[in-house]
């Protein structure tokens, strides 16, 4: 009889990735509207992005927390927000990076159903201008490592960054994981904000 072997680092990930979704989607809707006002009021004190001329932000999906917001929040401050659009280039993930000025120009579906800005009518920003970018996650790890939804976007966005760029993880404390297989390519981040408090990677 052979041995039952253990799962590998894919594997792992993709039990992860059902498990919070499973958290994810067992959140009554007033808890996970009170843990995202949390959350955008520990973002927004942050000094990094008090700070920030220009902020890389994101349009949430309906389980991530509802950073809108902490978007208002920074166009009011007079900040460049941008947007990611995903492409593919050579089979590589990618993502560009378009300045938003209203929820006008978030008009494009991209894949997993996340809203996107319309090139047509956002410029694309070099992500070297940007000085700090808030990231999503299905989960995180308190080494801050990352767990995407698979499609590596962020991880290979991210290795465009000044290296200096502050990188800030967003997620409800119930994503909050042990941790989290790390492959060599897997980007990480400088803390995550949760409802609960914020969380400096060791």
């Amino acid at each position: 009889m052979k041995p039952n072997k253990l799962p590998g680092a894919g594997g792992l990930k993709k039990m992860l990735r059902r498990q919070m979704r499973t958290r994810l989607g067992a959140m009554p809707p007033e808890e996970r509207a009170y843990a995202s006002l949390e959350i955008c009021r520990r973002a927004a004190e942050l000094p990094v992005f008090q700070d920030a001329k220009a902020v890389a932000l994101f349009a949430p999906l309906a389980t991530e927390p509802d950073i809108h917001p902490l978007i208002e929040e920074a166009w009011a401050c007079r900040k460049q927000v941008v947007f990611p659009l995903m492409s593919r280039v050579d089979d590589v993930p990618r993502l560009a990076w378009h300045a938003v000025k209203s929820w006008d120009e978030v008009i494009v579906h991209g894949p997993f159903g996340v809203r996107e800005p319309d090139p047509a009518l956002c410029p694309r920003v070099n992500p070297l201008a940007l000085d700090c970018i808030f990231v999503p996650g299905l989960a995180f790890d308190e080494r801050g490592d990352r767990l995407g939804r698979g499609g590596g976007y962020y991880d290979v966005a991210l290795t465009e960054f000044d290296v200096g760029t502050p990188r800030i993880g967003l997620m409800f404390a119930c994503q909050q994981t042990e941790s989290i297989p790390r492959d060599t390519h897997d980007q990480m981040v400088e803390l995550v904000i949760t409802e609960a408090g914020i969380l400096l990677a060791k």
